[in-house]
């Protein structure tokens, strides 16, 4: 069975195309805006023990995706400030949750063709 880590780099080989948005957190969860509401908890529940993983281990790599994943300083800054420690995976999560809703709301505002 393959790391995560060894997958999303085994399916960027194959497709030869930059990894965007999510997926660089966690890449086999696909849109968090699905069906239901159970979709979207089970999608925020996955990337949140992900960001806590990366917290722990490799906080570099995490603010590093959490730049490619357009999340902005003032709001990191606002979670790290004002969250309990506990809870900043969580928030973070959150913030992720939402900024890729409003990406997927721009794409089909403005779509390319």
């Amino acid at each position: 069975m393959l790391t995560w880590q060894e997958d999303l780099y085994a399916r960027h080989q194959k497709t030869n195309k930059p990894l965007m948005g999510a997926e660089l957190i966690l890449p086999e969860l696909g849109e968090p805006h699905g069906d239901s509401a159970a979709h979207e908890r089970a999608w925020l529940d996955a990337v949140n023990i992900r960001v806590a993983e990366l917290l722990d281990t490799d906080p570099g790599l995490l603010f590093s995706h959490l730049y490619r994943l357009d999340i902005s300083e003032a709001s990191l800054a606002r979670i790290l400030r004002t969250e309990f420690p506990k809870d900043i995976p969580e928030a973070i999560s959150r913030e992720i949750l939402l900024r890729e809703k409003q990406k997927a709301a721009s794409r089909k505002a403005n779509p390319r063709n």
